[in-house]
């Protein structure tokens, strides 16, 4: 009962405003309007603070997380001594408003114990992770405490698993298991946790150089499920679908905003003037589409950023997407022909829009009434038929890439 009186209480205040938009400055403002409200997202503040001592992996942790390499402009500096002498931030490339930060260890000469959670001005961020590359320490432990006792949420991280796993292939030539080395630094590392009693925290085994091995997807979802209700949602459109399970969260998310927009382009549909509702909802429409395609790294520029990371060849890898989505010819442009699929699904209702616009010209209260849920089904069904043809495309290139990652390692 209260979500509903909370909801219909939303649609006023969008009511008002777009009514207040229409009068201010016409069908542009009102296009204006419904643009703010698509990236409402990326207003939303995220601080992830990445702790641990120099060498334990935080830069190139935040390099991996933000799918970048440690070359290219905007990476964390990495394979360097000593690198992490003062807190720096790093911006997330798909969202200027997620910061991760690369906080220095406890018990330096500069961030000593007694004054660390001053220093680093704790209660700034929403997340942290507690990073090692061998066993956690006592002043990891501490920190884990001290988090507790503020009620913030926090996860244990254990880099470099894949240099743990070469070093035993190479003492023991003969007897070498995988499994077997994973399954103890589990246990160990879980045994020396829940000694200092973090039974109940999450640890996750990790190579910042390896994301699809160990558990580097598994702590993604994990951090998306923890993260402060009110700001997950922008976390998981600013992380990249890297795993079939981010994929599937990520879809969850832009179906959640496929009723959103839809709602606006039925609210829109009641200014009454002919021809706005079909302006906005085509734009609506279209720059959804396209924000569909690079949240699900369908683009030129994440085929490419996947192509490299896995060394395939791009071609194969765009082949992959157009078979999935079922086009012909090889020499179309993707985001053409997601144009003239739009014009394809959205033909019917904008014929049917143009008439009903037609007759709330003459009958501007009954037309309002039947504007808002015919534009509000279109663009509802329209979104939906193209989100679902792209999920299936997204789900195929991460297929193929985890296939190619599995052969180059046999």
């Amino acid at each position: 009962m209260c979500r509903c009186v909370s909801i219909v209480s939303k649609l006023a205040v969008q009511v008002v405003e777009i009514k207040a938009a229409w009068k201010a400055g016409g069908s542009e403002a009102c296009s204006k309007l419904v643009e703010e409200k698509r990236n409402e997202w990326k207003k939303v503040p995220l601080n992830v603070a990445v702790i641990g001592n120099s060498g334990v992996g935080k830069s190139s942790f935040i390099n991996a997380i933000r799918g970048l390499d440690a070359d290219v402009e905007g990476a964390a500096e990495v394979g360097v001594t000593e690198t992490t002498l003062k807190i720096s931030s790093y911006t997330h490339p798909n969202n200027e408003m997620l910061q991760f930060w690369d906080l220095p260890g406890v018990g330096t000469d500069e961030f000593p114990k007694a004054t660390y959670l001053e220093k680093i001005n704790v209660d700034y961020y929403d997340f942290f992770l507690l990073i090692t590359a061998t066993r956690f320490t006592e002043n990891d432990t501490w920190l884990g405490n001290e988090f507790r006792e503020r009620n913030k949420k926090y996860f244990f991280v254990r880099t470099k698993i894949e240099d743990e796993i070469s070093n035993d292939k190479k003492a023991h030539r003969n007897t070498h298991n995988e499994e077997a080395v994973m399954k103890r630094i589990r246990e160990s590392t879980e045994k020396h946790l829940r000694e200092n009693g973090f039974e109940d925290v999450p640890v996750f085994l990790i190579d910042n150089y390896e994301v699809q091995k160990f558990q580097f997807e598994e702590l993604q979802q994990r951090l998306v499920n923890d993260f402060p209700d009110l700001k997950r949602s922008a976390l998981i459109l600013s992380l990249q679908a890297t795993s079939k399970q981010m994929i599937q969260v990520k879809v969850k998310e832009l179906r959640d905003r496929i009723f959103k927009m839809a709602t606006l382009s039925g609210l829109v549909a009641m200014v009454p003037v002919p021809g706005v509702s079909i302006a906005v909802d085509s734009g609506i429409i279209s720059k959804e589409a396209h924000f569909y395609l690079t949240q699900l790294g369908l683009d030129e520029g994440s085929l490419q950023r996947c192509a490299q990371r896995y060394s395939l060849d791009y071609e194969e890898l765009r082949g992959v997407v157009y078979d999935a989505l079922g086009i012909k010819s090889a020499g179309i442009e993707l985001v053409k022909w997601v144009s003239e699929m739009i014009k394809y699904l959205l033909l019917p209702a904008t014929l049917e829009m143009v008439a009903e616009e037609t007759v709330r010209w003459f009958l501007p209260m009954i037309g309002s009434f039947l504007a808002a849920p015919l534009s509000f089904g279109a663009t509802h069904s329209t979104l939906t038929k193209i989100l679902d043809k792209f999920e299936v495309a997204a789900i195929e290139v991460n297929r193929f890439a985890a296939k190619s990652v599995c052969t180059t390692q046999d």
